[in-house]
């Protein structure tokens, strides 16, 4: 039996639920908020022996080496698990009380970019068909979001402070369901470039690329002492980009001319501008439109590819870097300044360790 999922729960400390045992692995009462099946998944403590040689031509002894675990995760992107992956990249957040629709209640959820260094936690449970994973700690350093002609995938990359393996009974292992489980396809994203109209692009897309990375620093969470971290890793220079794909058209001349020369109404390259534009993605699923997730990048600068084969058609790439000098409106009309602000309405209450 193929059983490879991936659960998560937020943790209330750094490397800890409420629950736990003196050794933090006693979980059996404690379940993750759901399980995603994984596409492609992995967790490794990455503790390569060190070796020495002292003038031998042959490994004379080895000592274990430091642990820094990372992970990595990938499956198919839905609007009901994706608040836990987005708490776990920004380091802001908030969520409303709810709106009763048609007798379901809709939270809307929103996360943003700022300067905080230490990042929500969460706890995994990885199962890999005849044993489980606890892993304690695990913070996000990098997720991506990539869409052409098929569904949404998704995937992230991890690194976390410890772990601890079980085994388990395939026939009688708790797969926790989410209801209404809709993975993303192309045709529920919605591109808007520029302040285009949204609902009369300019032009149309053919792909949608999105990674943002954290820049976790991992080589000072292990110091004098221990093999094992010690510290929550900070996250360092957040970046974020996006990328692109259209064809070549007359309406995309100006954007193109835009970006190359640094002014959309200009024919040669401009001596100190550099264009800056905004840039909204709305991700609503056609059989459920009250969930919708809807993310904006304030202010990015654009750089655009193209070249000719042949009697190809031309394509066009525009790839955008997200700047921190933009600014957004929050829910309650407050305003912050941002790199990437997202809001996410689903029928999941507030992210938060409840336990």
């Amino acid at each position: 039996m193929v059983l490879r999922l991936l659960g998560l729960k937020q943790e209330k400390t750094y490397g800890k639920l409420d629950g736990e045992d003196e050794n933090g692995f006693n979980l059996a009462d404690i379940d993750p908020d759901f399980h995603r099946r994984l596409s492609d998944g992995s967790f490794q403590l990455n503790d390569e022996p060190v070796t020495y040689n002292d003038g031998s031509r042959m490994v004379q002894g080895a000592r274990p080496g430091a642990i820094k675990p990372t992970g990595s995760t990938a499956g198919k992107c839905d609007l009901t698990r994706i608040g836990h992956f987005l708490r776990a990249f920004f380091d802001q957040y908030s969520c409303d009380e709810g709106t009763t629709i048609g007798g379901n209640i809709y939270y809307t959820h929103e996360f943003w970019g700022r300067e905080d260094q230490y990042l929500s936690s969460f706890h995994a449970w990885a199962t890999f068909d005849i044993f489980q994973k606890h892993i304690k700690g695990l913070l996000m350093e990098s997720l991506k979001l990539e869409v052409s002609d098929d569904y949404m995938n998704q995937s992230e990359e991890w690194v976390y402070m410890d772990e601890h393996s079980e085994m388990i009974e395939q026939a009688e292992y708790d797969i926790i369901e989410v209801e209404n489980d809709i993975p993303l396809m192309f045709y529920d994203i919605t591109i808007q470039l520029d302040n285009e109209d949204i609902n009369n692009p300019a032009r149309v897309y053919t792909s949608f690329n999105f990674e943002g990375k954290n820049n976790l620093n991992q080589d000072g969470t292990v110091g004098l002492g221990s093999r094992n971290p010690q510290r929550q890793a900070a996250a360092q220079a957040r970046e974020i980009t996006v990328s692109l794909n259209s064809y070549l058209d007359p309406s995309s001349l100006e954007l193109i001319r835009g970006a190359e020369y640094g002014e959309k109404t200009i024919n040669s390259p401009s001596q100190c501008k550099i264009l800056k534009v905004p840039l909204r993605v709305i991700v609503q699923a056609c059989e459920n439109q009250n969930e919708r997730l809807e993310m904006y990048f304030p202010k990015c600068t654009v750089n655009v590819g193209y070249s000719a084969s042949e009697s190809d058609e031309i394509e066009t790439t525009f790839n955008l870097t997200a700047l921190g000098t933009g600014t957004a409106e929050l829910k309650d009309h407050s305003t912050v300044k941002t790199d990437c602000y997202c809001r996410l309405v689903n029928t999941v209450p507030a992210i938060t360790s409840d336990i």
